[in-house]
Formats: structure tokens, sequence, C-alpha cells
């Protein structure tokens, strides 16, 4: 998880571009951030890039995946395994 999270925090930074990863962490809140839905399929396209084979399918993506950095991740994390088992 922890590769998962470096790229998901890696992403945010770039994409909000903050000053460096050390503002965000895994218990940061996205809405804190200033992420909507916009910015999260922005966000989900870095994440993409930066993670081979992944494929986030938006639909289902529900609210409690996009609450803080680490719920994120776990969703991330998810949809990673399961291209990895197709």
């Amino acid at each position: 998880m922890d590769r998962i999270e470096t790229i998901v925090i890696n992403a945010i930074v770039e994409l909000l571009e903050l000053g460096g990863s050390d503002a965000v962490t895994r218990d940061t809140r996205l809405q804190d951030l200033g992420i909507d839905s916009a910015l999260m399929l922005e966000l989900f396209l870095v994440v993409e890039d930066n993670v081979p084979d992944l494929e986030i399918d938006p639909a289902k993506l529900r609210p409690e995946h996009f609450t803080t950095v680490e719920s994120l991740t776990a969703f991330v994390l998810s949809a990673s395994q399961q291209e990895e088992m197709a």
C-alpha cells in the first residue's frame, strides 16, 4: 500500500501544485484540499499514468472512497488488484 499511497500523494501534490508532499498525509481530507469531482477525475488520470495497467472505473467510486488520502489509496489499491486478477 505504501507505493500506491506515495503515488496518490504525489499525484495530489502535482495536480494542486503544492510546494511538497509534506502538506499531504494519509489522514488529509480531500475536501480540505478543495478536490471536487472534476479534480478527482484529473487525479485519477495522473494516478493511472503512474500505475501500470490500472484503469479506474469512476462508476465504482463511492463517497466513502474519496474522504481521505487513505480511503482513496485503498480504492486505487483495490482497483489495481482487480486489474491484476483480470
